[in-house]
C-alpha cells in the first residue's frame, strides 16, 4: 500500500517534515485495527532522490513519519496482513539546486451542477448521532467509520490518527483542545505553501468535528483570535477548489471560534464576523445557510456597544453597496409571482441574500443602524409585486417582532402608505404577499397605538379602505381580511374615546374632532363597498359591519344611520329569501348597540288606515332575536299599544287574510315580552305595572301565556345569577342571546346592588303570579305545562316556603287529597277500583290525572322549599306510591330524585325510611320511570357506601342487587339505564379515594361478591358491571389486586354467559391498561385466557385472538411468547401470523376502534340469553346429551324467578349481609319477580293503564305462600371469592 506525503520545508532546522494527512483508496479502513506514527530522522547521506545520491544542496536532513499500520488478519492476502512499519520518503526535486516544489492544485470554475453534487457527498457525520466529549475523538473516529469505504472517511480517520500521533510525541493529553492545538498548528504551518485540496478539505472537517466539542474556557481569546486568522488565511487561499462540505466546515468553526474570543473587543471578532458576513451571501445554499445561522447567533452574543455598533456598521455597509441595484430590482414587475428564484442572475441573488442577512440581523442592530436600514428597506416597497416583495415583507416583519417601537415609528407612516397602496392592488398582486402587508398593516397601527401617537387615527381609514377591498375576494382570502379588520375594530375602535366630544354637533365640519372623522371616513368605506356591490353583500362585510355596530354602541345612532338605511333596503330587495340570514345579523347587531328605541326612530314599525298596509315588519323577528338591554317602560309605553292597534284595525278590516295577517302581527309584537325583559334597564321601577297586565292575560285563555312564562323565567334567573355562586343559574335557553353578541363581551350585566333590588320586587310580585301560574298549571293541557313549570320553578324559588305551601295545601283541599285536619285520605282498594271502572265511573282515573299534575307541580316547588314544605312533599310522594298505577309512579319518582338532589339534609336525616319505600316498591317496567327511580337510588347508594353501619350496607346491597338484575335485561334501554347509574355513583364515589377504606373500593367489593354461589346470569351481569367500571377507570384493578385473578378464576366454570363475559371484561381490560401495567398481570391473563382457544362455538376462539393480537401490540411478540405454555405455542403462532398479513391501514383502523369495540363488546354480552341453548362443558369435553340441552331449556325459562330469589337471601357465602327483617327481604324478592315478568310481558304487548288488577298481586301472593323462596345476597365483606354459596332454607 501506498500513502501520499505533505512535504513542508522547516527554514529553521533546514530539514523535511514529512507528515501524513491522506489514505488513498487501496487502504481498505474496514480491516484497520491500530493506527500509530513514529519520527525518524535520517541523514542525506543515505537518502535518495531520484537519479542523484546523497546530500541535497537546501537539505540537511530529513524528518519521516513511519505510520504503522495495524491490520486484522482477514484474508491470505499478504498485502493486507502486512504488519511492517512503511516509511514515505517525499520525491526530490529534478534539479538539486532548485527548491523542493510545491503542488498547486490548478484553479477550475465550480458550476452548479457540480456544487449540488459536492452537496450530496457531504460526510454522513453530520446526520449522525453527535460525537462524545469526554473521550478520544480520534478512537471515536475509527469506530465510527472502521467499515466505511467513503474516501472523505479515510482521509478524516487518517488526519485524526496524524494529529494524535504529534500528541503522543509531545506527551500530551488525548483532550478535544489538545487536538485542536494541532490540528491548528498543522494548518498555521502549513500555510506557508498551498496544501492539496484533500488534505485542506480533511484538516477542516477534523477541525469542525473537535471544535464544537471543546469546552468553554478551553480556547483562550488570543489563540481564538489567532486560529480565526488561520482558518480564514487557509480558506480563502483555496476557496474556489474546495468543495462545499469543506467551506461549510470551515465557516462552522469560524462561527465556534469567535464564540471563544474577546466579545468585547472588535479587533478579536472583526476578521471572523467579516468572513461570515461575506459567507452569508455566498452562492452554494449550504455554506449560506450555515454561514447565516453562526452569522446569527455571533452577533447575539456580542457585549459591548462598540462591537455592537461596529457589526452593525458592516451591515448597514452591506445593505448600501447592494441598494442601487435593490431599487433597480424593486421596480421590476414580476411576471408571475413565483417563488422560485433560479433564473435569476448571480448578481440578483446576491441582492436577495443581503436581504435574508438583514433579516436575521434585525434584533442585534443599534437603535440608530436600524433607523437607517429601515428607511433604506422602506425605499424598495412599492404597490406592485417585484422579486424583492416577499424578501421586504420577512425584513418588516422582524423589525415588527424584535424592534423597539422607536426604531420603526419615524418610518411608520411612509411604510402604511406603501404597504396600503399594494393591498388595494388586491388579486393583482400574489394572495399571500397582499395577507401578509394586509398583516403587517394591522400591526403597523398596533405600534403607533401603543406609542401614543395620533398618526394611528389619521391612517385608520386607510388601512380600512385598502384592506376592505379584500372582502369580496375569493372566501379564505375573504375570511382573513375580515379578520383583520375585526381584529382592528376591536382594539382601535372604540365609543369610548368619541365620549369626550359627545355633546358636540358632529355634522359641524370645523367643530369635528379627529376621531369622529375618523369614524365617518371608516363608516363612509362600508357604504360605498354596500353600495358598489351586486347583490346580497357576503357575510364577511356584514360580519366587519356588525362588529363596527357593536364597538361604538349607542354613538352607532350618530355615525351609522345611512349605514341601517341601506341594510333595510336590501332586506326589502331581497324579500323573504333565505340568503337574507346574515343580512338579519347585521342589522340585529344594530339593535343591540342603537338599541330598539333608536332601531324603531329610524325604521317604525306602522300601520296605514286607509288601506290597512304595514311598513318594516319584518323587523319584529329581529327585535325579538336582538333585543338585550332595552326598558320595560318603552315596551309598555309604545310596544304595547302598536299591538293594540294592529288588533283593532284587525276587527275593521273584512278580508279575512288580511284580519289574519294583522292578529299575527298583534301577536308577534305582545310577544316581545320576552326579549324586552333580557336585562332590561328599568326592573324595579316598573315591574309592578307590567305585573298587572300579565296577570290579566294569565287569567283568560291567551296566546300570551308562553311568552309571560318565558318572561318571567328570564327575568328571575338573570339576577339570581349575580346573587348565586351557581353556574346554572341561568336563563332560558330558548331566548337565550345570540353567540356573535357574547363574542364581544356587550351583553350588559347587573351590579349585585341593581340585582338585589329587583329580587325584591320580584318577590313583591311573586305570590299574586305564582297563583295565578298555579291555577292555570293545573288546569292546562301536558304541552302547555312544560313552559308553565319552568317559570313556577323560578318564581318558587324566591318566594316564601310557607306562602308556596300555602298554595300546595288549598290545591290538596280542592282535589280532595286531605281531609279537613289535612290528613292525606286512604286511597280505595284495587278490588273498588276495578268495580268503580265496571261501573263507569271516572272518579280512580280522574284521581290519578290530578296527582299526577299535582306532583308535576310540587317538583318545581322543590328547589326553595324549606324543612316543613320538603316534608309535606314526601308524604304526599310516600302518599302516591300506595297507588299501583306506574304512570303515576313516574311522577312520584322524578319529585323524589328532585328533592334528593336538591337537598343533601334528607337523604342523610331520612335514609332509612326512604330506603324502605323504594325496596318495596317494585322496580318500574316504564324506562322514564325506571330512569327516575334510578336517580333516587343513585343518591341512596352513594350515601349508603359511605357510611361505614351495617345496616348502610344492607341497604346499599339491596340496591345494588336491582342494577345488576337490570344489567341483564332484554331491553336495551333498560340495560343503559343500568350503566349510566353505575358510572354515575362510581363517578360520585371517586372523589372519596383518600379515606382509609375507600367507598369506591366497597362498591368494587360488594359486586365481587356475587361471584360466589350465585347463578350464571347473576355472575355475568357482575361481570359486565365491573367491565363497564374498568372501561372508566382500569387503574381500579391495580389498586385492587385481588379483582383480576378473582375474574379469571370465573374462566374455571363451564357456564357460556359467564365465559363470555369474562371475555369482554379481560378485553376491555387490555385495551385500556397501560403497556407497563398490562404487563405486570400479562402471565395470569394468557394462562387463563388460552385454555378456551381451542373452542370455537360463540366465538370464543376469536375473542381470545383479539385479545391475545391486543396484548401482543402493547407487549410485544417475545413478552406475550415467554408467558404462553408450550401446547399453547402453535395457536400463538397462528396469531403471530395473522397480525403480519394485516395490512397497515387495517391495523391503524383497529387501533383506533379498538376501545369502542372493547367497550361494545361488554353491552354485547350483557343481554339476556337466548332461549334456545346448546349444553356447554369445558374446553376438554364433548358435547352434552340430548337429555342435558333438554334440562339446559328448562333452567333457561326457570331462569328469571331464581335470579329474583337468588339476588335477595340474607345470607350467602362469599360474606352474606345479616337481615334483620326476614319478611322485608320476602316483599323484596316479590318486587324483584314482578318486575321481571313485567319486563317479559312488556315485549309481548303495549303497557297502556299498568296493572288491571289485583289478579297479579294475587297470584303471586299464593306462589309465594305455596313456595318457599330462596333468597341468596352475595358479598364480599368477610369471604374470598370462589368459596361454596351457603344457602339458608326459609
Amino acid at each position: 500500500m501506498a500513502i501520499k506525503s505533505v512535504r513542508e520545508l522547516d527554514s529553521n532546522t533546514n530539514s523535511v517534515v514529512i507528515s501524513s494527512t491522506e489514505v488513498v483508496a487501496d487502504l481498505n479502513l474496514s480491516s484497520v485495527e491500530d493506527i500509530t506514527t513514529e519520527t525518524t530522522t535520517l541523514t542525506q547521506d543515505t537518502f535518495e532522490w531520484g537519479s542523484h545520491t546523497g546530500p541535497h544542496p537546501n537539505v540537511s536532513c530529513v524528518s519521516v513519519v513511519v505510520v504503522r499500520v495495524m491490520c486484522k488478519p482477514q484474508s491470505p492476502n499478504p498485502k493486507t496482513q502486512s504488519l511492517e512499519p512503511v516509511s514515505f520518503f517525499p520525491k526530490p526535486p529534478q534539479n538539486p539546486s532548485q527548491p523542493i516544489p510545491t503542488k498547486k492544485p490548478g484553479k477550475t470554475l465550480i458550476t452548479m451542477q457540480e456544487q449540488e453534487q459536492e452537496q450530496n457527498q457531504e460526510p454522513q457525520n453530520q446526520q449522525e448521532e453527535p460525537f462524545k466529549d469526554g473521550s478520544d475523538i480520534c478512537q471515536q473516529l475509527m469506530d465510527r467509520y472502521a467499515k466505511s469505504s467513503a474516501p472523505q472517511h479515510r482521509h478524516l480517520v487518517a488526519t485524526a490518527a496524524a494529529m494524535r500521533s504529534i500528541l503522543a510525541s509531545e506527551s500530551l493529553p488525548l483532550t478535544q483542545s489538545a487536538y485542536f492545538a494541532a490540528a491548528i498548528d498543522s494548518a498555521s504551518f502549513s500555510d506557508s505553501q498551498t496544501l492539496d485540496p484533500t488534505a485542506v478539505a480533511a484538516l477542516l472537517s477534523f477541525l469542525s468535528i473537535v471544535v464544537p466539542l471543546v469546552p468553554l474556557q478551553g480556547i483562550s481569546a488570543q489563540k481564538a483570535s489567532e486560529a480565526v486568522g488561520v482558518l480564514v488565511g487557509l480558506v480563502g487561499k483555496e476557496r474556489e477548489g474546495l468543495a462545499v462540505a469543506s467551506v461549510r466546515a470551515a465557516v462552522k468553526c469560524l462561527g465556534v471560534l469567535l464564540g471563544f474570543c474577546d466579545l468585547e473587543d472588535w479587533n478579536s471578532v472583526k476578521l471572523g464576523f467579516e468572513t461570515l458576513l461575506n459567507f452569508s451571501v455566498d452562492r452554494r445554499p449550504k455554506v449560506r445557510r450555515c454561514a447565516q445561522d453562526y452569522l446569527e447567533k455571533v452577533f447575539t452574543s456580542f457585549k459591548g456597544s462598540a462591537v455592537i455598533k461596529a457589526a452593525s456598521k458592516l451591515v448597514l455597509f452591506l445593505l448600501k453597496n447592494h441598494m442601487p441595484l435593490a431599487v433597480k430590482l424593486s421596480g421590476l414587475r414580476a411576471v408571475d409571482g413565483s417563488k422560485d428564484n433560479t433564473s435569476m442572475k448571480p448578481e440578483h441573488l446576491e441582492v436577495l441574500y443581503v436581504l435574508d442577512v438583514v433579516k436575521i440581523s434585525v434584533p442585534c442592530l443599534l437603535e440608530k443602524v436600524s433607523s437607517k436600514i429601515l428607511s433604506e428597506i422602506q425605499k424598495l416597497m412599492s404597490s406592485e409585486f417585484s422579486v424583492l416583495t416577499r424578501h421586504v415583507h420577512k425584513v418588516i416583519e422582524a423589525f415588527f417582532e424584535t424592534s423597539r417601537i422607536e426604531v420603526v415609528v419615524p418610518e411608520m407612516d411612509k411604510i402604511v402608505v406603501s404597504l396600503a397602496s399594494y393591498v388595494s392592488l388586491g388579486d393583482r398582486n400574489p394572495l399571500d404577499t397582499v395577507m401578509s402587508a394586509a398583516t403587517f398593516l394591522k400591526r403597523a397601527l398596533g405600534a403607533l397605538h401603543d406609542r401614543e401617537s395620533s398618526s394611528w387615527i389619521s391612517n385608520l381609514p386607510l388601512v380600512f379602505g385598502s384592506v376592505a377591498g379584500l372582502l369580496t375576494s375569493e372566501a379564505s382570502t375573504a375570511s382573513q381580511a375580515s379578520s383583520i379588520l375585526k381584529d382592528l375594530l376591536s382594539h382601535h375602535v372604540d365609543h369610548k374615546f368619541l365620549l369626550t366630544h359627545e355633546d358636540k354637533p358632529f355634522d359641524d365640519e370645523h367643530q369635528e374632532s379627529m376621531e369622529a372623522s375618523t369614524i365617518k371616513s371608516i363608516c363612509a368605506v362600508f357604504e360605498n363597498a354596500l353600495s358598489a356591490h351586486n347583490g346580497t353583500p357576503n357575510e364577511h362585510i356584514l360580519g366587519v359591519i356588525s362588529v363596527l355596530f357593536i364597538k361604538l354602541e349607542k354613538m352607532s345612532y350618530v355615525f351609522m344611520k345611512d349605514l341601517v338605511l341601506k341594510l333595510a333596503d336590501l332586506i326589502l330587495a331581497n324579500g323573504s329569501t333565505s340568503n337574507t340570514n346574515h343580512l338579519r345579523d347585521c342589522i340585529g347587531s344594530a339593535v343591540i348597540a342603537m338599541g330598539p328605541e333608536k332601531i324603531l326612530t329610524l325604521l317604525p314599525i306602522s300601520l296605514h288606515d286607509d288601506d290597512f298596509t304595514c311598513m318594516n315588519i319584518w323587523l319584529i323577528p329581529i327585535l325579538k332575536d336582538y333585543v338585550v338591554g332595552a326598558s320595560l317602560g318603552y315596551y309598555m309605553e309604545h310596544i304595547v299599544p302598536l299591538a293594540k292597534s294592529f288588533e283593532r284595525a284587525s276587527h275593521k278590516v273584512k278580508k279575512l287574510a288580511i284580519n289574519q295577517d294583522l292578529q299575527a302581527y298583534a301577536h308577534d309584537l305582545w310577544g316581545l315580552l320576552p326579549a324586552f325583559c333580557r336585562h332590561p334597564t328599568d326592573t324595579y321601577q316598573n315591574l309592578g305595572p307590567l305585573t298587572e297586565t300579565l296577570i290579566r292575560f294569565l287569567k283568560k285563555d291567551s296566546f300570551m301565556h308562553e311568552s309571560i312564562a318565558v318572561a318571567l323565567q328570564v327575568l328571575v334567573s338573570q339576577n339570581k345569577s349575580v346573587l348565586s355562586t351557581r353556574t346554572d343559574a341561568g336563563e332560558s335557553n330558548s331566548y337565550a342571546i345570540k353567540n356573535s353578541v357574547l363574542d364581544f363581551g356587550n351583553v350588559p350585566t347587573y351590579s349585585k346592588k341593581t340585582a338585589t333590588k329587583n329580587i325584591r320586587a320580584l318577590t313583591s310580585c311573586s305570590t299574586e303570579l305564582l297563583m295565578a301560574l298555579t291555577d292555570l298549571f293545573v288546569d292546562s293541557h301536558p304541552e302547555k305545562r312544560s313552559y308553565l313549570k319552568d317559570a313556577i320553578g323560578c318564581l318558587a324559588s324566591i318566594t316564601d316556603s310557607s306562602t308556596t305551601k300555602n298554595i300546595l295545601m288549598s290545591l290538596f283541599k280542592r282535589f280532595q287529597f286531605v281531609d279537613a285536619e289535612g290528613e292525606f285520605e286512604k286511597l280505595q282498594s284495587h278490588n273498588q277500583a276495578l268495580i268503580d271502572k265496571e261501573q263507569g265511573s271516572l272518579n280512580s282515573t280522574e284521581k290519578y290525572v290530578q296527582r299526577c299534575v299535582i306532583l308535576e307541580l310540587a317538583s318545581s316547588f322543590v328547589e326553595g322549599a324549606k324543612e316543613d314544605l320538603i316534608d309535606l312533599i314526601y308524604k304526599f310522594i310516600a302518599h302516591t306510591f300506595q297507588v299501583t298505577n306506574e304512570t303515576v309512579h313516574r311522577e312520584a319518582y322524578n319529585t323524589l330524585s328532585r328533592i334528593l338532589e336538591e337537598h343533601a339534609f334528607f337523604p342523610s336525616s331520612r335514609f332509612v325510611e326512604l330506603s324502605a319505600l323504594l325496596l318495596d316498591l317494585k322496580s318500574p317496567v316504564d324506562i322514564a320511570s325506571l330512569k327516575s327511580r334510578f336517580a333516587c337510588i343513585h343518591i341512596l347508594t352513594v350515601h349508603a357506601l359511605k357510611m361505614s353501619l351495617e345496616e348502610e350496607n344492607t341497604k346499599a346491597f339491596l340496591f345494588l342487587n336491582e342494577i345488576i338484575l337490570a344489567l341483564k335485561e332484554g331491553n336495551e334501554e333498560a340495560r343503559k339505564a343500568a350503566y349510566d347509574m353505575l358510572l354515575k355513583i362510581s363517578s360520585s364515589l371517586r372523589d372519596s379515594l383518600g379515606v382509609s377504606d375507600p367507598p369506591y373500593h366497597k362498591l368494587i367489593s360488594m359486586i365481587m361478591g356475587y361471584f360466589s354461589g350465585s347463578s350464571p346470569q347473576i355472575k355475568s351481569g357482575a361481570v359486565s358491571a365491573l367491565s363497564v367500571l374498568v372501561y372508566k377507570d382500569a387503574d381500579i384493578c391495580l389498586s385492587m389486586p385481588d379483582l383480576v385473578p378473582s375474574l379469571l378464576s370465573l374462566l374455571h366454570t363451564k357456564a357460556v354467559e359467564v365465559i363470555k363475559a369474562v371475555l369482554g371484561f379481560v378485553k376491555v381490560l387490555v385495551s385500556c391498561l397501560q403497556a407497563r401495567d398490562l404487563r405486570s398481570l400479562l402471565s395470569d391473563i394468557v394462562n387463563e385466557v388460552l385454555r378456551w382457544s381451542s373452542v370455537s362455538r360463540h366465538h370464543f376462539r376469536s375473542k381470545v385472538s383479539v385479545i391475545m393480537e391486543i396484548m401482543i401490540r402493547k407487549c410485544g411478540c417475545a413478552a406475550v411468547e415467554l408467558v404462553t405454555p408450550e401446547k399453547y405455542k402453535s395457536f400463538l403462532k397462528t396469531v403471530f401470523e395473522n397480525r403480519r398479513n394485516k395490512t397497515s391501514s387495517k391495523e391503524i383502523d383497529t387501533g383506533d376502534t379498538e376501545m369502542i369495540h372493547a367497550y361494545s363488546s361488554v353491552k354485547s354480552s350483557d343481554s339476556m340469553p337466548e332461549k334456545k341453548r346448546k349444553k356447554f362443558g369445558s374446553p376438554s369435553e364433548e358435547n352434552g346429551s340430548q337429555e342435558q340441552r333438554k334440562t339446559k331449556r328448562e333452567k333457561k325459562n326457570n331462569a328469571r324467578s331464581s335470579i329474583s330469589n337468588e339476588c335477595h337471601s340474607p345470607n350467602a357465602s362469599g360474606g352474606a349481609l345479616r337481615s334483620a327483617n326476614s319478611a322485608k327481604h320476602s316483599n323484596n324478592a316479590k318486587s324483584m319477580t314482578g318486575r321481571s315478568e313485567g319486563r317479559r310481558n312488556k315485549g309481548k304487548k303495549n303497557y297502556d293503564t299498568g296493572p288491571k288488577s289485583g289478579e297479579k298481586r294475587k297470584s303471586m301472593e299464593k306462589t309465594n305462600m305455596g313456595k318457599k323462596d330462596e333468597v341468596a345476597v352475595h358479598t364480599r365483606k368477610h369471604k374470598k371469592v370462589g368459596r361454596k354459596q351457603q344457602k339458608i332454607k326459609k
